[in-house]
């Protein structure tokens, strides 16, 4: 391993073991089980063993199936798990919608696009086993947050443009219905200039060989078209990604695409990046009401 490699590595463990102290402080005590919802643990979807694990939670005892959830979850493509996130899915589940928690290859071990490859891997394992868990699949939903918001942004347009999914090679596209996605403090446009630094986390994941390769594919919305779906936008006062999120919304705007986009939190009472996933914050809880609404604007019976 050269010297290089090595500064990455400990920069990456630095930086993710202040992320699970925080993520541990924020969730302890929560519930893990709900007297509404069933949960099911540690499916596999692929070939990468614990990396390619999902949960699936549901609400309990429906006749009927329910529209469905597929998080995503950030961490800056290095760090993350469906165990952090099973607190914010099991709220999605209990507000009436099937959820899949998933797991997915991490950088430096898996540079892009591993992520997007395991999501469409989720999809098309979803396509072979939603009916044993009620879920609909005509109804579905794209949901991520920091760097899987970025993976939500780059996976809805590979859904709705063919060139893009045949760039990254994705195969055929999964035989379901996403209807919309939530775009959550994510991370939009990686090629602006000065985006992704070499010293930076993203840089384990858009490597500079990356970059280089996949240079036009990397410029997400040159690949919009008019077939993206309707996205909910969600950023935050102090987030770090705020300005991405409102370079979104204008980009959506000046492409007359359907979306909302709200910035939580004011000066007085500030909002952070992803606050949407601490369960006792009130304005979390407000966030995620508005975003489920705008779900349920979507969905067709």
């Amino acid at each position: 391993m050269t010297i290089a490699n090595q500064k990455v590595l400990a920069a990456i463990k630095q930086t993710t073991d202040l992320w699970r102290a925080s993520d541990e402080k924020r969730d302890a005590g929560l519930p893990t089980t709900f007297s509404d919802v069933t949960r099911f643990d540690n499916l596999s979807y692929g070939p990468a063993e614990s990396e390619n694990l999902l949960d699936i939670y549901t609400p309990k005892d429906t006749a009927k199936t329910v529209p469905t959830i597929i998080n995503i979850h950030g961490g800056g493509n290095v760090y993350g798990s469906k165990e952090l996130y099973q607190h914010y899915c099991l709220g999605w589940a209990q507000a009436g919608f099937g959820v899949v928690n998933f797991n997915y290859r991490l950088a430096p071990k898996t540079p892009f696009p591993g992520a997007l490859q395991d999501t469409d891997l989720v999809l098309k394992w979803l396509v072979e086993h939603d009916k044993k868990y009620r879920l609909d699949l005509n109804n579905v939903f794209i949901v991520g947050d920091s760097a899987g918001g970025t993976l939500a942004e780059q996976y809805l347009t590979a859904y709705t443009n063919p060139d893009y999914r045949q760039a990254l090679k994705l195969g055929e596209r999964p035989k379901l219905t996403i209807r919309g996605g939530g775009l959550n403090s994510g991370f939009y446009f990686i090629k602006r200039s000065g985006a992704v630094t070499a010293d930076s986390l993203m840089a384990a994941y858009y490597t500079p060989g990356v970059m280089k390769h996949y240079d036009r594919e990397l410029n997400t919305a040159e690949f919009i078209t008019t077939a993206f779906p309707p996205v909910y936008v969600m950023t935050a006062t102090n987030d770090f990604l705020r300005d991405e999120g409102v370079r979104l919304d204008q980009f959506l705007l000046d492409h007359k695409l359907a979306h909302q986009f709200k910035i939580y939190g004011t000066e007085q009472d500030p909002r952070e990046h992803v606050f949407q996933l601490n369960q006792r914050d009130a304005i979390a809880a407000e966030a995620n009401h508005d975003e489920a609404e705008f779900f349920r604007g979507l969905v067709k019976r």
